[in-house]
């Protein structure tokens, strides 16, 4: 069955130098169970304007999984970077494989990228917030080593249909 999960994100107390210059990259991680290798926890990487996600369903194994960026929205207001993602994909009741846990549509973890632009290094950059870290913490420009914004709420995730 077709089911959504709405994805939504915020850096906040942007500095005023690289505000402008700092943006939501187009490639996710995502935590979801999937019925293709039936195993639940798998990291599923999705990139905005593909039809279908990879799934980590090993240590060096893959294999495409039905899922699908559905939409992905940045608002740039004042002194924050918001982001909304909305991903679409297939799920179907199972056991795990190997530990027998029930498979679940929601997914618990994700890691969303960012980039910036230096102006005063003229240099580019990217780094990554995700679920399971500590906040609030900082974010860094790698060109000039300024705090550029603070990462200050988890990202959610939210079951849709």
């Amino acid at each position: 069955m077709l089911r959504s999960l709405e994805v939504t994100a915020v850096l906040s107390e942007l500095e005023k130098v690289h505000r402008d210059r700092l943006f939501w990259k187009p490639t996710i991680q995502l935590n979801l169970d999937c019925f293709v290798c039936e195993r639940v926890g798998r990291t599923n990487t999705l990139e905005r304007g593909a039809e279908r996600a990879i799934c980590w369903s090993g240590r060096d194994e893959q294999h495409f999984a039905a899922a699908r960026i559905a939409a992905f929205d940045v608002t740039n207001q004042d002194d924050r970077l918001a982001l909304r993602i909305v991903v679409d994909f297939w799920w179907a009741p199972f056991k795990d494989a190997k530990r027998g846990t029930d498979a679940t549509p929601l997914s618990n973890w994700v890691r969303l990228h960012y980039g910036n632009y230096c102006p005063l290094q003229e240099t580019s950059s990217e780094s990554s917030i995700q679920t399971n870290v500590r906040r609030p913490t900082s974010v860094y420009c790698e060109g000039c080593k300024t705090e550029i914004g603070v990462d200050a709420e988890v990202p959610s995730i939210r079951l849709l249909v």
